[in-house]
């Protein structure tokens, strides 16, 4: 019983250094925030400038136009994003 008590001591304090590097090189919630906050930004930037196209096409080519194709597939909905033709 000593002998396991002995050895999960040892093992518990060989683990804790470990345990200060992992939180370590993990970003702080500062960092995720503002990566989130960025994130969001840059949805927002990207949708106003489709609906600027949206709202400038004339006709469904050019409709067709504001929703590139992307590479290796899609996210939903038609494939390439593109909307239902009428």
């Amino acid at each position: 019983m000593k002998a396991t008590m002995a050895i999960v001591g040892a093992l518990s304090a060989a683990l804790i250094p470990f345990a200060a590097v992992a939180q370590q090189d993990q970003p702080s919630f500062e960092e995720v925030k503002h990566r989130a906050e960025q994130r969001i930004q840059d949805r927002i930037a990207d949708l106003q400038s489709r609906l600027t196209c949206v709202q400038n096409a004339q006709d469904p080519d050019a409709l067709r136009a504001c929703f590139p194709r992307r590479s290796g597939g899609s996210r939903g909905g038609r494939p390439g994003g593109a909307p239902q033709p009428q």
